[in-house]
């Protein structure tokens, strides 16, 4: 079997490590003995002298490539390059060759399926770094081998972009961005050095233990001895967005070590979420930004970090051991564990028909892994175990097919939504109370999500009930997480959150139970044993932890370290005159844009995406003529459509990346770009005539030596083209090239709002007037569609053509959404001035908290020891936070399930809650959205008209008033008239 591509990398790194003798040869292996190849800085100095040694004897790349041994030498170098970059960010590193390569962008269809890496030797190494960035190592050895000195420019450029990659995107679910902050300390260590205080950091441990939530205690004393930080200092502090992330990932360390050492069930939610619940009662500050839900009340573990800082709430804890021991106090948890052991029997003796249900139910999970493995929905199901005349009144044998998938009509699946699938749930529940068929058994299984103490996750909810006496009613949850950016699929022990007063039930009586449950699971019929038994073999761990890898990722590393005996790499030819671009035309046809309805979008556009449609006028644009273009954004917001336009020139800083100051400090005094844009008013026109004409026109003025064959119409465009301060609108096409209906306009690019901040492409989907056809200047402004409205496809596609030239794509919109919630609108008066168009707030905007916001950060800390006003209503309204009902999401809490029969209504449920009965809270998986109703689309036509309420840059109401008093006034003048005619 051939070595992969990562076990021959690894085994070169090895014997560069090691220093030991490799089983091939390695050419100049005494010289690569004497560098240390330790992953220091000094390692970096002493492998650039080697480049330079080489560079002095005119070693290039072609004498190296001539010999195994050079190809060896080659492959090594440039792993540890992108090795080292990998060590020292803390990220995780996979090798692919060229085939893995493309194969890997395929699946994430990112590019477009017929694109291809260029087929050169540069292409034969890529090494993907963390979850987004990809390195090519190879491509530095021709500047290394001339003597450059780029190793080290390279090492902080790619670092910044690793650390840039991997920031947090805090607009994801809560429980997605605890889990992408705790991922940056998995390892134990934190080496992000984006985080702020990093370096104070590096002594803590972070291995969920108290321990280290003293050794947080201790650094976060020192940064404020260090800082000597007031209370007068909170506000700035905020301003750095590397100490809000410094906030953040301490307080969901010590938000989810705290609920860990007290076996609490625990959830995050966001502000919005509270909000939503709470009102303007709960304050919106950068503690609130995520809270911790436990069972009846929530907490506030950010607030342990500022607090400690800036001592901002006298009755709130200011360290971190603190926090954990009141959850210890308050919130410790019932949760029980009953991991899987191989070969092991029960030894509890249980009443046969509890054995029989537990046996049934194991045969039923089995049936939904199984599905589960095929990436199958998990659907609600129930299987009803019955006697046998012939057999004695016995149960007869468990039989698959008698499995009743639950469903709410025979409709097709896509169009189920989430309330059926809730009422199906609820029909199941009604059937385990009543029981109309008289079954001595009944079990029940759905997928739901559960909250444990690491955290929520998804999980199969078991209900198991026996009605013969002795009677049993049980509830398990079987966990799994869904393969992610991490790890693969994650199969978790079965857990109970009941505790033994409410099963009347022995831990030894669970175990058993448990017991029985696994062996029937995994001796699932012929049918499905394999699969089941594949799927466990993979995916189960026997311990709740978010980062323990499941089996098949632990045999995959194991693989991938195995040493090999020979280097039998291929490395592609070197191409140096052939292009790098094999992307495929993008099919510009499969886009319409007479379908969009553009007034439905920035209608219907959050307060985060309101501020990305708004551009900024700076100093230099409001000197120039495209400041008219600004001064129309608000009326192509309102009556504009969206077609297709081809750049025909633009600045020449277009063509590049932003620099890292544009992008981070958006609104400042920067150079206009601009871009001349042609298109065709009434939106029909093909892609390719347009480039087409666009190509006929550069032809035309391309010919300036011989004037005498310019017409005047092209040689209006040709003065135009050769002045960079020039602006047209409206342009009609030359009608000496052709006789068309087609416009050139000039249109200012606010580059945020291309996919990457650049033109990657000449093809851009604008926004023109709808009455721009009628050949007017004054209504001739365009400009480009911002990138969040685009395709997916199209915006994937320019990117990648940015991925090809640069090695990047240089994604904008994670880092704008990233710096939208990080800065929480830190624009001051004057900035907000000059963002066009003004938006009506719907609500106030996220920011950070004012002095006198602050304040209920204090009142907060009062409810700690006591956080529930002892108010049902307020209680409901915390219980309405927990458990908040929002379409495409499994929002409910799986919790203790009763007897009671009534539970299958909200009525009945207050009433047991009343009562003090426990309750299970069930919310399903949702099924996909039904289309949109002929009622919502009839009401979509008025948003046109309805989007003059949100902007707000004219005075329609002065308007209205002013028209009002001048029609009065020139009534009042015939009336007078008619008088004076009168008397006469």
């Amino acid at each position: 079997m051939k070595p992969t591509t990562a076990q021959q990398v690894n085994t070169l790194l090895y014997y560069l490590q090691t220093k030991q003798t490799p089983p091939f040869e390695i050419l100049f292996w005494e010289n690569l003995q004497k560098i240390d190849f330790d992953y220091s800085a000094n390692s970096l100095q002493q492998l650039s002298q080697f480049f330079a040694a080489m560079a002095k004897r005119h070693i290039q790349l072609p004498q190296l490539l001539a010999n195994q041994s050079g190809q060896a030498l080659i492959v090594a170098l440039a792993a540890y390059i992108a090795d080292y970059l990998a060590k020292t960010t803390g990220q995780p590193i996979a090798w692919y060759d060229y085939d893995r390569m493309s194969a890997q962008l395929a699946r994430q269809n990112k590019y477009p399926i017929q694109s291809q890496l260029p087929a050169d030797f540069y292409a034969s190494l890529t090494a993907h770094i963390g979850h987004k960035v990809y390195c090519q190592p190879l491509k530095l050895l021709p500047d290394l081998l001339q003597g450059k000195d780029v190793l080290p420019q390279f090492i902080a450029q790619m670092t910044q972009t690793v650390y840039q990659q991997s920031q947090v995107n805090l607009l994801q679910s809560p429980e997605a961005v605890c889990q992408g902050y705790l991922a940056k300390v998995k390892t134990g260590k934190l080496q992000d050095a984006a985080i702020a205080f990093s370096t104070y950091l590096a002594a803590v441990s972070f291995d969920h233990s108290r321990d280290s939530l003293v050794q947080i205690d201790e650094a976060l004393s020192a940064i404020q001895q260090a800082f000597g930080f007031t209370q007068a200092d909170y506000l700035d502090f905020l301003q750095d967005t590397s100490r809000q992330a410094f906030c953040y990932l301490l307080g969901f360390y010590i938000g989810v070590t705290s609920s860990r050492l007290a076996n609490a069930p625990v959830r995050w939610v966001s502000f919005a979420q509270m909000y939503d619940s709470l009102g303007e009662a709960f304050a919106e500050c950068l503690e609130h930004s995520f809270v911790l839900l436990f069972e009846d009340c929530y907490r506030t573990p950010m607030l342990v970090v500022t607090n400690r800082l800036f001592g901002l709430a006298s009755n709130f804890p200011t360290t971190a051991a603190e926090f954990a021991d009141i959850v210890q106090r308050q919130n410790a948890g019932h949760l029980a564990v009953y991991p899987y052991q191989d070969a092991v029997s029960a030894t509890t003796n249980l009443p046969a028909l509890w054995t029989s249900a537990m046996q049934a139910a194991g045969a039923l999970v089995a049936s939904v892994l199984s599905r589960l493995s095929q990436g199958e929905p998990i659907l609600p199901c129930v299987y009803q175990a019955h006697s046998s005349d012939n057999t004695g009144g016995d149960l007869t044998a468990f039989n698959p097919s008698n499995i009743k998938l639950l469903s709410p009509s025979d409709t097709d699946l896509a169009t189920v939504t989430a309330t059926d699938t809730d009422t199906v749930i609820d029909s199941l529940y009604q059937t385990l109370h009543q029981n109309p068929q008289l079954a001595p058994i009944i079990v029940g299984c759905f997928d739901s999500y559960t909250n444990l103490p690491m955290g929520r996750t998804e999980g199969v909810v078991i209900e198991i009930w026996v009605y013969e006496n002795p009677r049993l009613q049980l509830q398990l949850v079987l966990p799994y997480q869904s393969a992610n950016d991490w790890h693969s699929l994650k199969i978790y022990p079965l857990v109970i959150h009941q505790n033994g007063a409410q099963t009347a039930l022995t831990s030894e009586q669970i175990t058993a139970l448990t017991t029985h449950f696994y062996q029937a699971l995994l001796s699932a019929p012929s049918t499905q044993n394999t699969a089941v038994k594949t799927l466990w073999q993979d995916a189960y761990v026997n311990q709740l932890d978010n980062w323990v890898l499941p089996p098949k990722d632990q045999r995959i590393q194991q693989q991938n370290a195995q040493l090999v005996t020979h280097f039998d790499f291929a490395l592609l030819p070197i191409l140096d005159n052939q292009t790098n671009v094999n992307m495929a035309a993008f099919d510009y046809t499969s886009i319409d844009w007479r379908g969009f309805d553009l007034a439905k979008h920035i209608l219907q556009a959050s307060h985060h995406e309101q501020s990305y449609l708004q551009v900024y006028a700076s100093d230099n644009l409001i000197k120039d003529e495209l400041y008219r273009q600004v001064e129309a954004t608000e009326d192509l917001y309102r009556y504009g459509k969206v077609v297709w336009g081809v750049v025909i020139k633009s600045d020449a800083a277009l063509t590049e990346p932003m620099s890292e100051e544009e992008r981070d400090t958006p609104f400042a005094n920067y150079r206009v770009s601009c871009a001349d844009i042609l298109f065709d008013p009434s939106g029909q026109a093909r892609v390719e005539d347009l480039q087409a004409k666009a190509s006929q026109l550069m032809d035309a003025i391309g010919k300036v030596n011989q004037p005498s064959n310019t017409t005047p119409d092209v040689a209006f465009y040709q003065l135009h083209y050769q002045d960079h301060t020039s602006r047209v609108f409206n342009l009609a096409y030359p009608a000496s090239i052709a006789v068309t209906n087609y416009r050139i306009t000039t249109s200012w690019i606010w580059r945020r709002h291309l996919p990457n901040g650049m033109l990657s492409n000449s093809i851009v989907p604008i926004i023109i007037h709808t009455n721009a056809y009628q050949n007017k200047a004054e209504q001739g402004e365009i400009m480009v569609l911002p990138s969040q409205l685009w395709d997916k496809a199209y915006y994937h596609y320019w990117l990648s053509l940015a991925y090809e030239q640069f090695g990047q794509d240089y994604d904008l919109l994670p880092y704008i959404h990233w710096q939208q919630k990080y800065a929480q609108d830190s624009t001051d008066a004057a900035t907000q001035k000059r963002l066009w168009p003004k938006f009506k707030p719907n609500r106030a905007p996220n920011r950070a908290p004012s002095r006198e916001q602050s304040s209920a950060i204090g009142l907060m800390s009062d409810k700690l020891e006591n956080p529930m006003s002892a108010t049902a209503k307020q209680q409901a309204t915390i219980q309405q936070a927990a458990i908040q009902q929002t379409t495409g999401q499994k929002l409910v809490d799986v919790k203790p399930v009763s007897p009671p029969s009534t539970q299958s209504t909200p009525q009945t449920a207050q009433a047991a809650k009343t009562s003090q009965t426990p309750q299970i809270l069930r919310t399903p998986k949702a099924m996909p959205p039904s289309s949109l109703s002929n009622e919502l689309a009839q009401q979509l036509k008025n948003d046109k008209l309805r989007l003059q309420t949100q902007l707000s840059t004219k005075d329609t109401a002065k308007d209205k008033k002013l028209l009002v008093i001048a029609i009065g006034g020139v009534l009042v003048l015939i009336i007078m008239v008619i008088l004076v005619k009168l008397m006469r």
